[in-house]
């Protein structure tokens, strides 16, 4: 059941009308049966695993508030972990592995075949996971209350606005929200429309006609041209960041809506100066738990200059790889890693007292910034590893240029190039220059607060935009989002 399908609005409908007629204890069991109803949409047969995931986290948080030692409460953590992240490896991790390990055998003139398993990926499962996980972590560290109603627990992991592709809530956050649930007020929903409409306008409008695009040619290099291929990933910039914090302006808004805040996700991230600031600014709830549960307890900066350059890149290729099991994640992660330790180098400590405003030195960092950006996106978009070669090779070839400029102006050449029809080039082009400078104006409040509060007239001269936009340009249910994969 996807966010942009009329489904979905009908399901959150009727959810809303029996939410708001029942007591606190009623909503609770009402919010966990609609939330797995959600998720059997998806794949039924795997609800016993989101299940299994939850139940035995939280019997884990049981045990170690229980456990009279440190050494036993670190058992049943350990435990926790293992066999939650044993099941994430059987699913997303066990095939790769295996091929990686039959590449390393002919390399080395050994060949051996390995059995791979024939099973599909359990859509959230990264998330919910991590979700689960960091709950066992906290109850350990002594920061979090152990949580002893088994149904709130388990609609803590399953809360459906964030159910398969996050934000990835704090226990500390969202936990103590489930205990109260009466924050009913007019304001939640103001906010939490305007959150859904601008998530459904970043990817109905925006981010479905890039894609459109960059499948085209992504997904036969062979056949790109330059400026084919300069087009698309361009285009996969912006389509990924209003994909992904699209549906995350939906899942805000969502649970806004039944007076619940999930934490945010993306904070303007390609107006950053710095890959490092990027990721203060992307995807802020995956960095920010990286941080707290592998980074730091690896000893985080607070160690020798060696082993921080290790914990940085380290950290960077496990997030290539929790975003997707293949060598182009795991080149993705990396680049990322290695640009935060050169940017330690060239800035040093410095680097967070960069002066905001627009002036010449921050448009050279912010372009610097977003061409770095850009390659890593080339390895995240590509197919496999010997396609993300041959778009760099061909890129950079910059042949037919004029040729190939022209034909985007000519009768069926958009489309011949790009796969797009001219009209819808130009939309796309549109809309991104749209969003690009509403972003930029109101960056320092955000565009919920600037829509808020602005008056009456162009208050609802935006909201009336905005759904015209949506209901003529966009098409309801056609595109999963990109972080479903995930």
């Amino acid at each position: 059941m996807l966010f942009n399908s009329i489904q979905f609005v009908v399901f959150l409908v009727i959810v809303l009308v029996v939410y708001r007629l029942l007591n606190q204890k009623g909503r609770l069991y009402f919010l966990l049966a609609a939330s797995y109803f959600f998720y059997a949409c998806w794949s039924f047969s795997y609800l016993g695993l989101i299940f299994f995931t939850s139940s035995s986290c939280f019997l884990s948080g049981l045990l170690i508030e229980k456990s009279p030692d440190k050494r036993r409460k670190k058992l049943f953590l350990t435990l926790s972990i293992v066999v939650n992240f044993l099941i994430l490896f059987i699913f997303k991790y066990f095939n790769f592995f295996v091929q990686a390990a039959q590449d390393v055998s002919f390399y080395f003139h050994y060949p051996y075949h390995f059995d791979f398993l024939d099973i599909l990926l359990p859509v959230g499962i990264s998330f919910y996971t991590f979700h689960s996980i960091s709950y066992v972590i906290d109850v350990y560290r002594g920061e979090v209350q152990t949580e002893k109603n088994l149904f709130r627990f388990l609609l803590f992991v399953s809360f459906f606005p964030q159910l398969v592709a996050g934000p990835i809530a704090r226990t500390k956050d969202l936990l103590p929200q489930l205990r109260h649930l009466d924050n009913y007020k007019y304001e939640n929903f103001r906010r939490g429309f305007v959150l859904i409409f601008w998530g459904l306008f970043k990817k109905m409008v925006v981010a479905d006609r890039l894609a459109i695009a960059v499948n085209h040619v992504y997904n036969h290099v062979d056949q790109a041209s330059s400026v084919s291929l300069i087009i698309a990933t361009i285009f996969f910039t912006y389509q990924i960041y209003c994909d992904f914090s699209g549906y995350s302006d939906i899942a805000l808004g969502v649970s806004k809506l039944f007076g619940i805040d999930l934490m945010l996700n993306f904070r303007s991230p390609y107006f950053s100066k710095t890959v490092t600031e990027f990721w203060r600014r992307w995807h802020i709830s995956l960095s920010t738990w990286f941080r707290d549960y592998l980074y730091i307890p690896l000893g985080g900066n607070k160690v020798s200059q060696g082993r921080w350059i290790f914990n940085t890149v380290f950290v960077f290729v496990i997030s290539g790889l929790w975003h997707g099991a293949a060598y182009t994640f795991l080149i993705w992660g990396a680049i990322h890693g290695i640009m935060l330790v050169v940017e330690r180098y060239v800035y040093g400590r410095s680097i967070r007292n960069i002066k905001p405003g627009v002036n010449l030195k921050n448009i050279l960092r912010w372009a610097v910034t977003y061409v770095i950006v850009i390659i890593g996106w080339v390895f995240f978009r590509a197919n496999n590893l010997s396609d993300s070669f041959v778009v760099f090779g061909k890129i950079f070839e910059f042949s037919n240029i004029a040729t190939d400029v022209k034909s985007l102006f000519v009768p069926g050449g958009a489309e011949s190039l790009i796969g797009l029809k001219f009209y819808d080039f130009v939309l796309a082009i549109v809309f991104v220059i749209m969003l690009v400078t509403i972003s930029f104006a109101v960056r320092k409040t955000g565009v919920i607060d600037a829509v808020l509060n602005m008056s009456l007239v162009p208050r609802w001269v935006f909201y009336i935009g905005v759904t015209f936009l949506i209901l003529w340009f966009g098409k309801f249910g056609v595109n999963e989002f990109v972080y479903f994969q995930f």
